[in-house]
């Protein structure tokens, strides 16, 4: 039996607009490296302007729906390369430390 790779999703909200920006992501061990990671942030927070507004990035395996998500106080906190690099892979082995069982773990782990 094969199960169908649903996939990361990474997402950017903006608090104050209820605005969701998302991406899936097939291979979601890329965002490990911190350029795709600060690349993909950057793409998400294009056409957001406000920056004292707060700004939520979630990860989410969109195989077994565990989501986690972490808060940043401005858009350019997210933005800052460090923190939008860092802040992708603890997100991604949050989500990837509630995988206890192996045939879940479909997403190229």
């Amino acid at each position: 039996m094969t199960t169908e790779n649903k996939g990361y999703s990474l997402a950017v909200s903006h608090s104050s607009k209820h605005e969701t920006k998302e991406k899936i992501w097939l291979k979601p061990m890329s965002l490990y490296v911190p350029d795709v990671a600060v690349e993909a942030v950057a793409e998400l927070t294009s056409g957001f302007s406000e920056n004292n507004s707060e700004y939520v990035l979630t990860v989410t395996n969109n195989n077994n729906g565990v989501s986690v998500d972490k808060e940043f106080s401005s858009l350019e906190a997210l933005k800052d390369p460090l923190n939008a690099a860092d802040s992708i892979k603890e997100l991604i082995n949050i989500v990837r430390g509630y995988e206890s069982d192996e045939e879940t773990n479909v997403c190229g782990w």
